[in-house]
């Protein structure tokens, strides 16, 4: 892996880290998706104040993996839910262990805070990397964004210190 840093999101990286989600639904997306659901799910930019607003909020950890300056990739966990809400690497910087070190320390922060299981609803896309950090399948759910149906993936975990 590049060496990259891990840090907390600030207001400031809220476009940074759109930029990231929007790239990797459209990019990495392709063999799980048709071109219509990756359309209705990538978030538009009207979404910016929505992402900066979560950085400023206590409901949510979210870290930010930089390759100097340049965020490559985020996490968001949801401690309150016991729920990793996104995790999403630029696809140029795809399988070289960003999203792994994030979902590491997403876990560490978990435990840290209480939790003693995860969930995460995965894209099916992304399914195989959570089983492979031993996540197990729960159920299939479907989501209706825009009107368009897409299929996701609940997978969890227990966590052991």
């Amino acid at each position: 892996m590049v060496n990259v840093s891990v840090r907390t999101a600030r207001p400031g990286d809220a476009e940074a880290i759109l930029a990231v989600k929007q790239a990797a639904i459209a990019e990495l997306s392709a063999s799980a998706y048709t071109r219509q659901q990756i359309e209705a799910w990538t978030p538009d930019d009207d979404a910016l104040t929505e992402y900066r607003n979560a950085t400023e909020t206590d409901g949510f950890q979210i870290l930010v993996a930089c390759d100097d300056e340049q965020v490559v990739g985020y996490g968001v966990l949801n401690a309150e839910s016991d729920r990793i809400e996104a995790l999403f690497v630029h696809p140029h910087r795809a399988r070289s262990g960003i999203g792994t070190r994030l979902l590491g320390q997403l876990e560490s922060s978990a435990l840290l805070i209480g939790c003693r299981a995860l969930t995460v609803v995965s894209s099916r896309n992304a399914t195989e990397f959570y089983e492979l950090h031993g996540y197990t399948r729960v159920e299939t759910r479907s989501r209706e964004i825009d009107g368009i149906e897409l299929e996701f993936i609940v997978l969890s975990k227990q966590l052991t210190s």
